[in-house]
């Protein structure tokens, strides 16, 4: 047998050789790709909910804006306890009227990010 020729009965085994390699290949692009897609998932669920810590954090500041415009007359006392817990109150309210997503600014805030981050792709 000549050096460097491959005997006929090998010629399959480096076909099947490629072919799983091919498949190994294939099967981790695809385990790529889900990952990806995964991540992809994560992604947009971490901005979502970001946005929507944001649309809180706004709500918040609109609340107490809202708070420091009503006149104190002096019928009931204020204390640093009732400022806490109104502070308190108006930051689970605008955690709520958030989550609520009917104001709608987490979404066209999340509109705009998502396609931000498509025009960069």
């Amino acid at each position: 047998m000549p050096t460097g020729v491959l005997p006929s009965f090998s010629a399959g085994l480096v076909s099947t050789d490629n072919l799983t390699a091919a498949v190994s290949r294939r099967k981790m692009q695809v385990e790529d790709a889900a990952a990806a897609g995964k991540s992809g998932a994560e992604r947009d669920a971490k901005l979502q909910k970001a946005c929507q810590g944001f649309e809180a954090i706004f709500l918040n500041v609109i609340l107490q804006e809202m708070r420091k415009s009503i006149p104190e007359d002096g019928l009931l006392p204020t204390s640093n306890a009732s400022r806490t817990w109104q502070q308190l109150f108006d930051n689970q309210l605008a955690e709520n009227l958030a989550s609520r997503q009917e104001m709608g600014v987490a979404k066209m805030l999340y509109q705009q990010l998502q396609g931000m981050e498509g025009g960069k792709k």
